[in-house]
């Protein structure tokens, strides 16, 4: 096994000072250390529920600006492979608009992969169509299998998708973990992009290899108008999908205290009862977070909608 600090020094390497979890690393050094061992075993996604669950029940949990740089990592990190060399090496420009190039100058970009990831991580999106007009290929994908477009989408920005789209880019393209552009806008919670792809026949059930479906990550980070949007769409047959751990997206919602998501959810018809891998319901998940009120709520409804043995029974 790498040492600890060595994987944590690839870690700062390829997230850069702006995604790299400063806080988490200076206030809970042996959090950060747990999760880059299990980055390295391949055990990410039972180490960050684990932390989910414990950080949860404790009586104030993390400090809101560590959750959500642990959230950030567990997308960064599922996405990062624990072994990589020369990532941002030079590609050369296909054909370049020397007007573009020239505005990338200015910001102190060059016409490369690395200058590609410097604008990303300085959240330059808008320079990202630049890119393209100035010679990157609009299909250049990083480490993790992510396009321009993917990136714009993950950071919810419609007008840079349009501009994408219009420059050809690959709406069904897919990361190395099977994510699609919906999975990222879902996550975002940007209601018109994620209207504005489905109206080019994505599709809002495809699930990532894991078996996460866009509805899991709109639950997840509880954007009611992007849940309502793909079940109007889809309908609610897929609702209680389960990913390949066993989690739907009341089980997504519960665990991250999306209170008025869980009960949209379960208002629509998702089974608050059904059991993850590690042996958990949405009931069981809101009841060790202590949320009384919304397992009191999840237990009301499968009463009310009287299908709680059918259920269980299924």
């Amino acid at each position: 096994m790498l040492h600890v600090q060595i994987l944590i020094d690839h870690l700062r390497q390829h997230l850069g000072p702006n995604q790299f979890p400063s806080q988490l690393e200076a206030s809970y050094p042996k959090v950060l250390a747990r999760i880059m061992q299990s980055w390295e075993q391949n055990q990410l996604d039972a180490c960050f529920n684990d932390l989910l669950i414990q950080g949860q029940q404790k009586q104030d949990g993390f400090p809101k600006a560590i959750a959500t740089e642990i959230f950030r990592l567990q997308v960064a990190l599922d996405a990062l492979p624990a072994q990589t060399a020369d990532l941002w090496g030079h590609i050369p420009p296909i054909k370049m608009d020397p007007d573009a190039k020239a505005i990338l100058t200015q910001h102190g970009h060059s016409v490369s992969q690395k200058g590609l990831h410097q604008a990303i991580e300085q959240r330059h999106y808008h320079l990202l169509p630049v890119f393209i007009r100035a010679g990157m290929p609009i299909e250049q994908q990083d480490e993790a299998g992510w396009t321009p477009i993917m990136h714009a989408c993950f950071a919810g920005k419609l007008d840079i998708v349009v501009q994408l789209i219009a420059l050809k880019a690959n709406l069904h393209a897919k990361d190395r973990h099977g994510y699609t552009l919906l999975h990222w806008a879902a996550l975002n919670g940007n209601a018109e992009l994620v209207k504005l792809l489905m109206g080019h026949q994505l599709n809002v059930q495809q699930a990532s290899d894991k078996g996460i479906t866009p509805l899991m990550q709109a639950a997840a980070g509880g954007h009611l108008a992007v849940m309502q949007l793909i079940i109007h769409h889809s309908g609610t047959l897929g609702i209680n999908r389960q990913s390949q751990e066993g989690w739907t997206a009341l089980h997504k919602a519960t665990a991250n205290q999306k209170f008025n998501a869980a009960i949209w959810l379960v208002q629509h018809g998702a089974n608050p009862h059904l059991r993850n891998q590690q042996g958990d319901s949405a009931c069981a998940l809101a009841l060790k977070l202590n949320q009384l009120r919304l397992y009191d709520l999840l237990n009301e409804y499968a009463d009310r909608q009287n299908i709680q043995g059918e259920w269980q029974l299924g």
